[in-house]
């Protein structure tokens, strides 16, 4: 491979770019059964390089998922669709470390998501309920002690936070309230039932968090207390009845031209400006604390 050109390729279940210039080795490692099929990171990709592959469908049935895919030429290994992916399906390495150049150069916040987990409240009778419920098993509830013994007890709870998107379904089940998840993204969904082609159910393949469910009159519907609004269902469908919706994003703080522009695309004009007027009026009250005024 010449000095600067970045190659692709495919393996063991990768797509991979790679770029290796003057003591600079970056690897971009997109894990195929990780990626949802949104628009994510195609929407916000400030060099138009991410793309979607076709789904493949079947009966109403979705065979294979829609897929991210880089153009290698336009791609700058700028981090952008690692911060954002909400299935943390995309990585980049630098020099053998993980690294997000628009983080660390401070014109991209990280996202706010969280999932924490207090074991102390963990009890052996909930029957490891959020293992169960949890749609990507990311949870892996660790017992301590012989089978049917009394003094049998949660050792601790495993969170794959590669896995994990963060849907709050293991928070809503815990009967003790042991669990605190923290969702990034907000919005809201529409879904036009009436005008589902009769007998498709290719959005509920879909959703990565299995809020999309079928009634027993046929009709669709959207469980929103856990949807994370990643529009894989709205990618997916071949009606177009569905429409995603965002309308904010938490994120760490930052002043960032290229944030704003991304926030933009991926809420709306109106969400950018009250980030906008936020910002301001928070510089506004540090400059009056700073003159005593406040």
């Amino acid at each position: 491979m010449k000095p600067g050109i970045v190659s692709k390729k495919e393996a063991k279940g990768n797509l991979i770019l790679e770029r290796k210039m003057l003591g600079t080795h970056q690897v971009l490692r997109m894990t195929r059964d990780r990626c949802i099929g949104c628009d994510i990171c195609m929407e916000a990709c400030p060099q138009q390089a991410i793309g979607l592959l076709s789904p493949v469908s079947k009966d109403g049935r979705l065979v294979k998922r829609r897929a991210a895919d880089f153009d290698r030429h336009k791609c700058t290994f700028c981090g952008v669709c690692v911060v954002l992916c909400p299935s943390s399906a995309i990585e980049i390495e630098t020099n053998g470390k993980k690294s997000i150049g628009v983080v660390e150069s401070k014109v991209f916040p990280t996202l706010l998501r969280e999932i924490e987990v207090d074991v102390s409240k963990c009890r052996i009778e909930c029957n490891r309920i959020c293992q169960d419920s949890c749609p990507t098993e990311a949870i892996e509830v660790v017992l301590k002690g012989k089978e049917k013994a009394e003094s049998i007890r949660i050792e601790k709870v495993n969170v794959n936070r590669d896995s994990c998107v963060f849907c709050g379904k293991c928070e809503s089940t815990c009967p003790k309230g042991a669990i605190k998840v923290i969702r990034p993204f907000s919005g809201f969904v529409k879904l036009d039932a009436a005008a589902c082609p009769e007998n498709c159910q290719i959005c509920i393949d879909a959703c990565p968090t299995r809020v999309i469910t079928q009634g027993v009159d046929g009709d669709l519907s959207v469980d929103e207390r856990f949807c994370i609004y990643c529009s894989a269902c709205q990618s997916a469908c071949p009606k177009k009845v569905i429409t995603v919706t965002r309308t904010g994003i938490l994120h760490s703080d930052i002043s960032s031209g290229a944030w704003i522009t991304a926030l933009e695309k991926l809420t709306s004009r109106v969400q950018m400006v009250k980030e906008l007027s936020a910002k301001a009026c928070g510089k506004t009250r540090e400059a009056g604390r700073s003159l005593g005024r406040f």
